[in-house]
């Protein structure tokens, strides 16, 4: 239960236009309201634990949310957070800035990870003991870093250092500049920092939040990327002290992959955000509850729990403000949370986006005393929100696929909503190669593939099309010329697939009696 002072931080973001709160974990300033609107009954939190150095994860599968959760675990007794797209500038143009000729990734590697230390030794060095501050200073001064320097003061000293004195020289001697003192080296300063974490038995973390844009067709960007991941593979071993985690997006993973010069050992500690129904579910069972807890109380009294842990409970709040069953625009029925679970591809963002537009849809909801939801604000508030989903997917892998948007409003009216790859191969060529600019017909179909417009039926036989997605799986979705393909409902509804059947497609993962496909 909230006290006074949280339930007054709480409405700021639980509000009578968005009672199931923001869709944007950046949207939420403070560490509290943080802890409060974040959810940790889901086996997504549990592998957090195991120290993972890269967490991947689409737009909106919430990255963000689960690199703040360090500031809110007991894991680690110094936070560090890093301007991902300052030090990513600042590597660049050290890259750019030297000496032609070869570029190893282990000496851009060894530049970041000074990089991100010095910017660690900055942080913490007030709460080291004497002498390990005295030397920590000693090093800091020695390349123009002050004692109240913020971390974006750090990032852009480096930056001058570098301008100053590396024009021109190789990759590694514009680490050895910044590792080298007159007084106190770089590896000196870091022993002292380790074995005083050690002694205390405390951890750290730097942390690097993901970036809208890489830019990767750029050579000196796709170095420092390089550099940066070999950096993060060599981190986090079982026995140190500082962990570093870096967010990336999954749109771009094969690309990400592409570029790193060892992905087996960089990747090795990676976590990907795959959700499955449930856990969706609970997270907006839980922020529904503290809607309850602020603005109907009586309704709150209900439930005992401080938070809802497992599906029962959390069906049970839903069935109270839902309709037992709604009609589906193809004349089916169905639960309304399994009317919405399709409407999405498993992300918290699209969730909480769809039920925050049904209540604005509910007009009532938020006055009326009960709380009560009708069936016509659920299809009215899927069908004004579903496009802006589909927008949202395509900007994600702008960088990609610039093309998507043309393909799917070219080639998807075209198209049954469940199809054979001739099919596909015929709307192909008279839309596709137009759209695309492309001859390569499995190029487009993997672009379709990817971004979730299509998958494969699996099942037809019950009163859905049931269907697998590679947003589901930890390795790309793969067809023979014998399965049926299937457009997802949201490409469906928006592009206007024809409809043969009236059995909706149902994408694996999203109803509650799915297994858990998640191989962890």
């Amino acid at each position: 239960m909230l006290n006074a002072e949280q339930a007054e931080l709480i409405k700021n973001y639980i509000t009578e236009d968005e009672p199931f709160g923001p869709v944007d974990a950046k949207e939420i300033g403070e560490t509290l309201a943080q802890r409060i609107l974040f959810d940790s009954h889901n086996k997504i939190y549990k592998e957090l634990h195991q120290r993972p150095s890269i967490v991947i994860g689409r737009k909106g599968s919430g990255k963000t949310s689960y690199l703040h959760a360090a500031y809110f675990e007991k894991n680690y007794d110094y936070i560090v957070e890093i301007n991902t797209p300052d030090a990513f500038i600042q590597i660049i143009r050290a890259v750019e800035q030297m000496s032609k000729g070869t570029w190893f990734a282990e000496a851009i590697a060894q530049l970041w990870e000074t990089v991100l230390w010095i910017g660690l030794f900055s942080e913490i060095r007030s709460s080291l003991s004497m002498d390990t501050k005295r030397s920590v200073n000693a090093y800091l001064s020695k390349i123009g870093i002050r004692d109240n320097s913020s971390i974006d003061d750090v990032l852009w000293t480096i930056a001058d250092v570098i301008a100053e004195k590396a024009s021109g020289k190789t990759i590694g001697i514009i680490a050895d500049i910044l590792r080298r003192t007159d007084d106190i080296s770089y590896a000196e300063v870091k022993d002292l920092v380790c074995d005083e974490l050690r002694r205390r038995k405390q951890r750290a973390v730097i942390m690097l939040d993901s970036m809208d844009e890489f830019h990767l067709q750029i050579e000196s960007v796709s170095l420092a990327l390089q550099g940066l991941l070999k950096c993060i593979g060599d981190s986090n071993m079982p026995s140190a002290r500082t962990d570093i985690r870096f967010c990336l997006p999954s749109e771009l993973y094969h690309r990400f992959q592409t570029v790193s010069s060892n992905p087996n050992k960089d990747f090795r500690r990676q976590l990907t955000l795959h959700w499955i129904a449930p856990e969706l579910m609970l997270i907006a069972a839980n922020r529904l509850l503290l809607f309850f807890e602020i603005y109907k109380p009586h309704l709150r009294d209900k439930f005992d729990k401080s938070c809802i842990q497992d599906r029962g409970e959390a069906n049970r709040l839903f069935s109270s403000v839902f309709p037992k069953t709604i009609t589906s625009g193809l004349g089916i029925e169905e639960t309304p949370l399994a009317y919405l679970y399709r409407h999405t591809q498993l992300l918290p963002r699209h969730f909480l986006i769809l039920l925050n537009s049904i209540c604005h849809q509910n007009k009532r909801f938020f006055t009326n005393d009960d709380c009560k939801i009708d069936e016509e604000s659920i299809r009215l508030g899927v069908s004004s929100i579903e496009e802006r989903i589909v927008r949202e997917i395509f900007v994600a892998y702008r960088a990609t696929y610039p093309s998507a948007n043309t393909v799917c409003e070219q080639c998807i009216p075209e198209l049954q909503h469940v199809f054979s790859i001739g099919d596909l191969e015929r709307v192909f060529r008279t839309h596709g190669k137009t759209a695309m600019a492309t001859d390569d017909f499995f190029a487009f179909k993997r672009m379709l593939v990817e971004i979730g417009a299509i998958g494969r039926a699996v099942d037809d036989s019950g009163k859905y099309v049931q269907a697998l997605f590679e947003y589901t799986l930890p390795h790309q979705l793969v067809s023979s010329t014998d399965d049926d393909l299937c457009l997802h409902p949201l490409f469906t509804e928006i592009f206007g697939a024809k409809t043969k059947t009236k059995k909706p497609v149902y994408p694996y993962g999203s109803s509650m009696e799915d297994s858990d496909y998640r191989d962890w």
